[in-house]
C-alpha cells in the first residue's frame, strides 16, 4: 500500500479505535487521535533516510515494525489495561492503526511478518502495493463505519426502497443461477 493509502485508511482506524475505546470504557478521542499516526507507524518507525538515492533504515524494512505478533501484543495489553491505565487508550489507538496498516499490506507480494520478525513473510499476493488503493481505503472506512454501529454510536439503516430493490436484485440473481 502507498503512503497516501495508509494515510487515508487512518480515518477507518480512528473510527475503529474510537468504537473500541468507547465500548470498553476508555478515552475514545485519545484512541482515535493516536490511531491516525499509528496507521503509518510501521513505516516511519524504521527511521529511514536516503543517501545517494538509496534507502537506508535503522530497522530493516518489513521486519520488527511489520510483525503481526508485536502489534497484536500491544493491542491486547492496551485493551486489557483500559480500565486501570489512563494512557492505555492512546496505545490502543496506536495499535489499531498499526494493525490496520498490516491488513493493508497483506495483499501485496511483500506481505507482512507473522510468527517471527525475520523469517518468512505471509502474503495474499493479490496485487502490487500501488494497485487497488482506493478499494482498500473504502474497505477501511466501511470497517470504521461498521465498528461505530457495533458500539452503538451510530445507526445505519438503509432506506426501505433501497432494501426492497436490493432484495429484488438478489432474488433475480438466484433465479438466474438456478436456471
Amino acid at each position: 500500500m502507498t503512503l497516501t493509502g495508509h494515510r487515508a485508511s487512518s480515518l477507518g482506524a480512528a473510527a475503529i479505535a474510537y468504537s473500541i475505546a468507547h465500548a470498553y470504557h476508555g478515552q475514545p478521542w485519545l484512541a482515535a487521535a493516536l490511531a491516525i499516526p499509528g496507521a503509518t507507524a510501521p513505516d516511519w518507525l524504521e527511521i529511514a533516510w536516503f543517501k545517494h538515492g538509496i534507502r537506508h533504515s535503522l530497522i530493516p524494512h518489513r521486519t520488527w515494525t511489520h510483525w503481526l505478533l508485536l502489534w497484536g501484543a500491544l493491542y491486547s495489553w492496551a485493551l486489557l489495561s483500559l480500565p486501570q491505565q489512563p494512557w492505555a487508550s492512546a496505545w490502543l489507538g496506536f495499535a489499531v492503526g498499526g494493525l490496520l496498516h498490516l491488513v493493508m499490506d497483506l495483499p501485496n507480494p511483500s506481505g507482512i511478518r507473522f510468527l517471527h520478525p525475520f523469517r518468512q513473510r505471509v502474503t495474499l499476493n493479490w496485487w502490487r502495493g500501488d494497485q487497488m488503493v482506493a478499494p482498500m481505503v473504502l474497505f477501511s472506512w466501511a470497517a470504521g463505519a461498521w465498528s461505530l454501529q457495533w458500539a452503538g454510536l451510530v445507526s445505519w439503516s438503509w432506506p426501505l426502497q433501497l432494501q426492497s430493490w436490493l432484495l429484488q436484485v438478489w432474488d433475480l440473481s438466484l433465479q438466474r443461477l438456478r436456471a
